[in-house]
């Protein structure tokens, strides 16, 4: 039995059937084919169809302007995190108080962030963040029948499935769509890295295969960007056990075969700025790596400690400071190499606290809670969805959710990442109405790619396509090829080329079926596209 099996079993919430009813549907390559419009009596004229109509299709243009150099960055606040004194509602603050009289923060103690929300006063990063328009909080945000269980909350949240028996994670099958070559041409860069947060699926696919890097600490990340290698291995080891214990550090090294763009970006770039410890740790390298122009897309990281059941009062205070300081830093240092605009930072918590505090100073597992997104790409400040209500609990004195999670996963997947809706339904399990988040895809259209063809010609030797680099410096090349459907098909991965003209064979052509495929380059930061026909 897969070791994901059964992972959400003893569950009682009972919300899982719009997944089965969405496969049901039979949404496959043949309802794709027919929302492009080209289902004809019995074949697709894939040979005769025109450039201008392929690359004018939804789905083909969704494809080609899809992620470019845009970055998901995902902090987990493990544990649980309180919404309701990270953003105080002070429209409220009578009952707010009334619920909590050993935890509710002094209205002295508080620095607004407009009429009906403030944060605490040691939260200043958050504070900085929110006036200089780089932060904007999703409220209320969860699922329906909540059993406040840290390890159900978690894996749904992850797999974005509910009452699933064989789960995996939105970002694993998010990846697995995007790179169907991935086992038989894996990328030279991690498609996503994740750094602690182990045991948890988000990264896997249907058939449990990991798409992302995992390290345990951001120390192992370190060793690998410094050295290329997670252990050193002695050699010559004097001893049998000695022995063996370095062919086991070489045999994992061994699994680490991205390891050297890792160590390449990490070469290429340095921090501007200082980071706290803890979180800062993380943040620091992801930042070294995003600016020293290492390809992955997905970077996961966790914050730990917010199941404050006790001594509330001296943890919570700690962790939102060392959260706000740490993105604050660390969109300081992307600001500085020019990147900021290109990442985006979402956070996620299990869920929520109760309302009412407990005796011990700490509050236990409640249900709704907010969501923060952080940067420049958010497009200025503010609260999304309805507001707090106090006055409307439930039998067990949590606040109802008021927006689903996979509304806001819905949003970053067509809009951040600029996959079409089909896609992400099917992703998903079922369609969400897309938020409202400052972001959207209309900056990378594909009349902007196609105008720039400065570095590349399309040939065709022996009626197979090649492409014809010339290349005035020294750079990495990326090629993607996406079927009419929209579908990632090919990517070669992020190759190095040196300044000159180079013959780049397109591999993997001969396992595609005969037609017209649009094409994505990535080149020395310049996009260009086209179409190629299989013979």
């Amino acid at each position: 039995m897969s070791k994901h099996k059964n992972i959400l079993e003893g569950s009682r919430l009972e919300d899982g059937h719009a997944h089965d009813e969405h496969h049901n549907q039979g949404i496959g390559r043949r309802d794709f084919i027919k929302n492009l419009g080209l289902l004809t009596a019995g074949t697709v004229a894939f040979s005769t169809l025109p450039f201008n109509s392929l690359l004018a299709s939804p789905l083909v243009q969704n494809a080609l302007k899809s992620s470019g150099d845009r970055i998901l960055v995902i902090i987990r606040l493990k544990g649980g995190n309180d919404g309701l004194n990270t953003f105080v509602p002070v429209f409220d603050y009578g009952t707010y108080a009334g619920y909590r009289p050993n935890l509710a923060i002094d209205q002295a103690d508080l620095l607004a962030l407009n009429t009906m929300y403030s944060v605490p006063n040691y939260a200043t990063s958050l504070k900085d963040m929110w006036d200089n328009g780089k932060m904007k909080v999703v409220q209320n945000v969860g699922y329906a029948n909540h059993d406040l269980s840290h390890f159900t909350s978690t894996d749904i949240w992850d797999s974005a499935q509910i009452g699933q028996t064989d789960a995996s994670g939105w970002l694993g099958r998010y990846l697995w769509d995007q790179n169907p070559d991935f086992i038989t041409n894996p990328p030279t860069d991690p498609l996503a890295i994740q750094i602690g947060g182990d045991g948890n699926i988000l990264f896997f696919n249907e058939d449990d295969l990991n798409m992302a890097m995992n390290v345990v600490d951001p120390d192992q990340l370190y060793q690998i960007a410094q050295t290329g290698s997670l252990y050193t291995v002695n050699g010559n080891a004097p001893c049998y056990y000695e022995d063996q214990l370095d062919f086991m550090k070489s045999m994992i090294n061994s699994t680490y075969y991205q390891s050297e763009a890792i160590q390449i970006a990490y070469n290429n770039a340095s921090n501007s700025v200082s980071f706290p410890t803890g979180l800062g740790d993380s943040l620091s390298l992801v930042s070294r790596l995003i600016k020293g122009g290492l390809q992955t897309k997905i970077y996961m990281l966790t914050l730990d400690g917010f199941d404050t059941h006790a001594q509330q009062d001296t943890r919570h205070p700690d962790l939102l400071v060392e959260l706000g300081d740490s993105v604050k830093a660390f969109y300081d240092d992307l600001q500085a190499g020019g990147k900021d605009n290109n990442v985006l930072t979402m956070t996620f918590s299990e869920f929520g606290r109760r309302v009412n505090d407990n005796a011990s100073m700490g509050t236990d597992h409640g249900t709704a809670a907010p969501l923060i997104l952080f940067g420049p790409a958010v497009n200025g400040n503010g609260f999304i969805g309805t507001d707090v209500d106090l006055s409307n609990l439930d039998l067990y004195g949590n606040m109802n959710f008021t927006t689903d999670f996979r509304q806001v996963y819905t949003t970053v997947l067509q809009d951040w990442m600029c996959i079409n809706e089909l896609t992400s339904d099917t992703i998903l399990g079922a369609s969400y109405t897309k938020l409202s988040l400052g972001f959207d895809c209309a900056s990378i259209g594909v009349e902007e790619i196609s105008s720039v063809q400065n570095y590349h010609q399309l040939r065709y030797n022996n009626n197979n396509p090649v492409i014809i680099l010339t290349l005035p410096i020294s750079c990495n090349v990326q090629l993607d090829v996406y079927d009419l459907t929209g579908k990632k098909v090919i990517s070669t991965g992020n190759e190095y080329y040196s300044k000159g003209m180079h013959t780049m064979n397109i591999n993997g052509l001969d396992r595609l079926s005969t037609g017209a495929y649009a094409y994505r380059l990535f080149i020395n930061g310049s996009l260009e596209s086209g179409k190629l026909m299989k013979q």
